[in-house]
């Protein structure tokens, strides 16, 4: 019996078992197949949103694509036709036949995706640099490892605006005296750049004058010990060499990190960043430590009497900076501090340096080119402030004839071959039969305009800084008309206007003309992007060219071409290849 009734309870343990086995096996079916459910949702749900997303991303391209072909331009494929346009030189050329074929709007196709559009009318200009406040997009992450962070020159207008505010009233306030000293210290530095020659110091007009550029900004920006930094040179180094490689590793979307140029180039790059967060320490240091280290260097080339005459403030710049930063409302939450202020010195140092080096260049070019005019330059110098004495703050600002022939110079060479904008979130209308889609390039050909024989005349191509000057009136008896050949071409509205000379031949008085009525003068730009630092670039190259030529007469040297064509070399429009020059000084 007993045996029985074990046999009935193995027997209701094992249907226990069975059936709860049974139970465990349809919920975890059914858990699979919950699962599996939601997976497939999911999985549905995904798929439609990336096919919501492609096919948005699909219309957006066709619309752009209609409406970019809408506007006049050339064949989608005459840029790849037309060999050896990947260079600027060449593709200005390219825009310059363009623009004779289908009218002062040309769209050009440089990409599946990248439309440019190229405005050479000057009123449209005007409209097209106000109205597009935005700029390109970073085109890789080269950039930013070159150059680190930086929230004053992202691509929203609307991020920087109040940032742009605060440096405009920087650099042309308190600053605009202190930049004129600088200059005149530079000038005091120019025999370590240059060899003696027979006749003086010879030198190379664009490694000159980007050592002068360098030198001017950086002590500006971290004080004026920078001028004796030995670390100032290495630092020049390694900002000239990043500049000629940055926009190549850019044209990688993924950066080629297996390539060992480019961990040399990731190498520099770090190395300039740490000396950048270097000297903007030594800045704010006091200006004694500065001259104690520099002391111990062992190739002394300054001695300690002019090593200690490098006066004024340290680091006020970059305390200034880091206030404005602070306060400012579009400074980015993503950055640090330390990293942001690196990042704005090293990109204000490498825009800044790179376009007034190539009007540098191009001014002590011409001059050396035209003796007639630096002869009338340094006239107006001496009749100023004297043959020996420094050109003050107040002088400079009288040299209008200097500050003309550095206009003219920059018409006829100037920084860049092309102004660039773009309008990020919104179709701009130029014209009621123009509009320009979200997104495309919006260029204009500053060297194209700038030597426009419509706007400035049958002499565009001759260098004439007359032109930016007006007559006072004189007596008559004591003028005479300048020739025809010598016509000076108007600015304003009264047309041409010739140009007065005394019996001695030397102008009969004459004021500047402002050159922002002219909108197809466009040296530092215009509009809401306007260069911040326009002001102040005018007040170091007059004072600079001031005290250099008041000390030295400029001459071509005995191996240079003197119809030099001009070239255009990293993203900056130059003389190539550079000429030498002759520094003569001048017998007091």
């Amino acid at each position: 019996m007993s045996g029985w009734s074990d046999d009935v309870a193995d027997a209701w343990s094992w249907n226990a078992r069975f059936w709860s086995a049974m139970q465990e096996s349809r919920a975890l079916t059914m858990m699979r197949e919950y699962v599996v459910h939601e997976v497939n949702a999911i999985l549905w749900a995904l798929l439609i949103i990336v096919t919501g997303l492609l096919l948005r991303r699909v219309w957006r391209l066709l619309r752009f694509w209609v409406r970019g072909s809408r506007l006049p331009g050339p064949p989608l494929n005459a840029l790849a036709r037309n060999k050896g346009c990947d260079a600027l030189d060449q593709f200005t050329a390219f825009l310059g036949q363009a623009h004779k074929d289908y009218g002062s709007v040309v769209r050009v196709w440089l990409g599946p995706t990248q439309l440019l559009v190229s405005v050479k009318d000057p009123e449209l200009i005007q409209h097209l640099l106000v109205q597009a406040k935005d700029r390109l997009p970073l085109t890789g992450k080269a950039f930013q490892l070159a150059f680190g962070k930086s929230s004053l020159f992202v691509s929203s207008f609307a991020q920087v605006q109040s940032r742009r505010i605060s440096l405009e009233r920087q650099l042309n306030g308190k600053f605009l005296e202190r930049v004129h000293s600088i200059s005149l210290k530079v000038v005091d530095r120019i025999k370590q750049w240059a060899d003696v020659g027979p006749s003086g110091l010879e030198l190379d007009c664009k490694t000159a004058s980007q050592h002068m550029a360098f030198s001017i900004l950086g002590a500006t920006l971290f004080g004026d010990g920078f001028l004796i930094w030995p670390a100032a040179r290495e630092f020049e180094d390694l900002l000239m060499m990043i500049a000629k490689e940055c926009c190549f590793w850019a044209t990688y979307n993924v950066l080629p990190l297996w390539n060992k140029n480019f961990q040399r180039y990731k190498a520099t790059c770090l190395r300039l960043q740490d000396l950048t967060k270097h000297m903007i320490q030594e800045g704010k240091n006091q200006h004694r430590n500065v001259i104690e280290s520099y002391n111990k260097i062992e190739s002394a080339n300054i001695d300690a009497g002019i090593a200690a005459g490098y006066g004024g403030t340290s680091g006020e710049f970059v305390e200034d900076l880091i206030a404005g930063i602070i306060s400012s409302k579009d400074s980015s939450g993503n950055l640090n501090l330390s990293e942001e202020i690196r990042g704005d010195i090293m990109g204000m140092m490498f825009h800044g340096c790179l376009t007034t080096t190539g009007i540098i260049s191009g001014v002590l070019t011409k001059l050396a080119q035209h003796p007639e005019v630096q002869a009338k330059v340094y006239q107006e110098i001496v009749s100023i402030c004297g043959k020996s004495a420094t050109p003050s703050f107040t002088d400079v600002q009288k040299m209008h004839f200097l500050l003309a022939t550095i206009y003219e110079s920059a018409r006829l060479l100037p920084a860049g071959p092309l102004l660039q904008r773009c309008s990020l979130k919104h179709d701009m209308k130029l014209t009621k039969e123009i509009t320009v889609p979200a997104g495309a390039i919006l260029a204009v050909p500053i060297q194209l305009v700038q030597m426009d024989a419509c706007k400035w005349g049958d002499d565009a191509e001759i260098f004439n800084p007359d032109r930016f000057l007006k007559q006072k009136t004189v007596n008559s008896d004591s003028c005479k008309i300048k020739g025809d050949s010598h016509k000076a071409v108007g600015l304003t509205e009264q047309g041409d206007t010739d140009l007065v000379e005394n019996s001695d031949g030397q102008s009969a008085g004459s004021d500047f003309k402002d050159p922002d009525i002219n909108y197809s003068f466009l040296p530092f730009g215009s509009g809401s992007r306007v260069c911040v630092g326009k002001r102040f670039a005018s007040v170091e190259m007059t004072a600079l060219l001031a005290s250099l030529l008041q000390r030295y007469e400029i001459k071509l040297g005995p191996d240079s071409d003197m119809d030099l064509k001009p070239k255009i070399e990293n993203f900056t429009l130059q003389l190539f290849p550079s000429p030498k020059l002759s520094l003569v000084p001048r017998g007091f």
